[in-house]
């Protein structure tokens, strides 16, 4: 082949390349632009299902071992305890001058009978672990404005649990939600931001844990921050938490509102009534959930 001919060849895959690059646009351009003339948020929950967090499906796969192994979160209870406020809010400051307990917690879960212990006190286990994890991960990184001032902080493959090392991603999206018919765990694990829900300032408690994941999702329920309900104009405001993992939601109740419901009752009486408001989506602050940032909740 001539290297004219080569040249030659070359500019046509190249062209051929372009176009193809130009139609996908030009379909994805399009596919939101429909979105965005069906639904308000259309493009929004297009955007949220091609980049956001991966759908799984839930399902329990660990029963219960009421004479099975435990492990002890005193470490951490007492740490939240300590630093977070009933509000969620969290003195940063004062949780570095106890890194060295936290450090200790975190190094006692990579020691803990993981694979061994039962349905709910694995459960307790992964959310107290991530949340730990990420709160380790702030206070190394001190001073920031936000979580998202790390580069890779939720993909990170660092964090050693039962043996076992993963990303905070792999924690949330591979070991806790497909292995629990659970939604609730979304108003439980923290990401240090205000958007987030917040942290509880005690650890959860196996013997404990179905009235500690009401608790969150009740408060989370209940202020402006994730649910504002407009009767008047028939309309409500969601946590972006509703859009990225409105699947998990509607595998356990039908829909999200279903879900929301469960915990506001001005939105049950509501759907019972028969009206269902339309869905906006409300601001998520990724600023750092520090009391120094306190707003009114």
């Amino acid at each position: 082949m001539s290297e004219q001919t080569k040249n030659t060849e070359e500019k046509t895959n190249k062209s051929r390349a372009c176009l193809w690059f130009g139609l996908i646009v030009f379909a994805l351009a399009a596919v939101l632009a429909a979105c965005a003339a069906h639904n308000r948020d259309g493009v929004e929950s297009l955007v949220s299902s091609l980049f956001g967090p991966p759908e799984v499906a839930l399902a329990e796969q660990f029963e219960d071992k009421p004479n099975g192994p435990t492990f002890d979160h005193a470490a951490f209870d007492g740490l939240l305890r300590k630093h977070v406020d009933e509000n969620g809010w969290i003195d940063y400051a004062g949780l570095k001058a106890d890194a060295s307990i936290l450090d200790r917690y975190t190094t006692a879960l990579a020691k803990a009978p993981l694979d061994k212990l039962g349905r709910t006190d694995r459960l307790a286990f992964l959310l107290n672990a991530y949340n730990a994890f990420t709160l380790k991960l702030i206070v190394e990184n001190l001073p920031i404005a936000s979580i998202k001032d790390i580069p890779d902080a939720w993909d990170q493959v660092r964090w050693n649990a039962g043996g076992y090392t993963w990303s905070l991603n792999q924690i949330e999206h591979e070991q806790i939600r497909p292995n629990f018919v659970e939604p609730r765990i979304h108003f439980a694990l923290v990401c240090a931001a205000i958007g987030c829900p917040t942290l509880r300032n005690e650890a959860f408690d196996p013997a404990r844990l179905d009235t500690q994941l009401t608790a969150q999702s009740t408060f989370a329920h209940n202020h402006d921050t994730w649910l504002k309900f407009d009767e008047a104009n028939n309309s409500i405001g969601l946590t972006k938490l509703y859009l990225w993992y409105g699947d998990d939601f509607a595998q356990v109740e039908g829909s999200v509102l279903n879900h929301a419901a469960k915990f506001n009752t001005a939105l049950k009486a509501a759907l019972a009534a028969g009206v269902e408001p339309d869905i906006d989506w409300l601001p998520y602050s990724w600023e750092l959930n520090d009391k120094a940032n306190t707003e009114p909740r």
